[in-house]
């Protein structure tokens, strides 16, 4: 297994440089780093990294995804999705928890599965209060 400076505690199971192309369906186990072009299917329950060089138009389906580079598809991050900043994401999110860092570029939609329409619609509304306080007017 590789080791990455920056990765703490995390064996690196694989590896794609910059140059390399993969066209296809990825399955990995801990966690797999893309510097190069991948287009197709990623799946794994584990850590996808997509590097500052990577190049990925998928749909990704894995624990937790970490993009510095670009993606264009659909990604599912089962625990997480974080973009940092210099990452360029045109794509459908779906997540229980977003990262979005300052530098980052998104475009597109987000769920991350919220209240549902119906609970929605039976939330009480916020009273508001006015500067002066409660109208006194008879």
């Amino acid at each position: 297994m590789i080791k990455l400076k920056g990765l703490a505690n995390e064996d690196l199971n694989g590896f794609m440089d910059e140059g390399t192309e993969f066209h296809g369906e990825l399955r990995f186990q801990d966690t797999f780093r893309i510097d190069g072009r991948l287009t197709g299917k990623v799946v794994s329950e584990h850590t996808l990294i997509v590097g500052e060089s990577g190049k990925v138009d998928a749909e990704i389906d894995c624990g937790v995804v970490s993009i510095r580079g670009t993606v264009t598809g659909r990604v599912n991050g089962r625990q997480r999705i974080e973009l940092l900043a210099g990452s360029k994401v045109q794509a459908s999110l779906v997540s229980p928890k977003l990262v979005i860092e300052e530098g980052a570029v998104f475009s597109g939609q987000c769920d991350m599965g919220g209240l549902s329409k119906t609970s929605a619609s039976v939330l009480p509304l916020p009273s508001v209060v006015l500067a002066g306080g409660p109208d006194r007017r008879s």
